[in-house]
């Protein structure tokens, strides 16, 4: 595959998970600032139509372009919320985990390499996060998942 990249315009925002009663029970949900954040990537990638689906690893480079110092968020928070909105949407069904909706990556699993992602700086004016996609070969994976997602698309081949 080749390597993709994208400019996510908005304030960039973690998940910041927080307690929440839903139906008379106790759970956690992402921030409601994460909930906007996420809708409104996922409706910027889908507006730019037929996206690449990446299944075997790749380097995510983020730069993240903050709309101000208030609420600086941190790095990982960032990094995790990425690959959470980038990642395939998936759902239990019938006792098995089943995608319901494909978006640039498989699973966050295959990212492999953040190599180059940072908080770039300030832009009042555009916040933003660009986001670079590049495929990696692996010669031996470590983790399992990986391994299968190589095998399968060998197979294919």
């Amino acid at each position: 595959m080749k390597p993709f990249s994208v400019v996510i315009p908005g304030q960039p925002a973690t998940k910041k998970n927080s307690a929440v009663v839903v139906r008379s029970h106790a759970c956690l949900l992402p921030s409601a600032a994460y909930r906007a954040y996420e809708k409104h990537c996922r409706e910027t990638l889908m507006a730019m139509g037929r996206l690449p689906h990446y299944t075997l690893p790749v380097r995510l480079t983020c730069r993240y372009y903050l709309k101000d110092r208030a609420h600086w968020p941190d790095l990982v928070g960032l990094m995790q919320a990425t690959a959470d909105i980038l990642s395939d949407e998936r759902k239990r069904i019938g006792g098995r985990m089943v995608t319901v909706k494909e978006w640039l990556l498989s699973d966050d699993r295959i990212i492999t390499s953040w190599d180059g992602t940072e908080i770039a700086g300030i832009d009042n004016s555009r916040p933003r996060v660009e986001i670079a996609i590049t495929p990696l070969s692996v010669d031996v994976p470590l983790d399992p998942y990986v391994a299968r997602q190589i095998k399968q698309e060998r197979g294919r081949e």
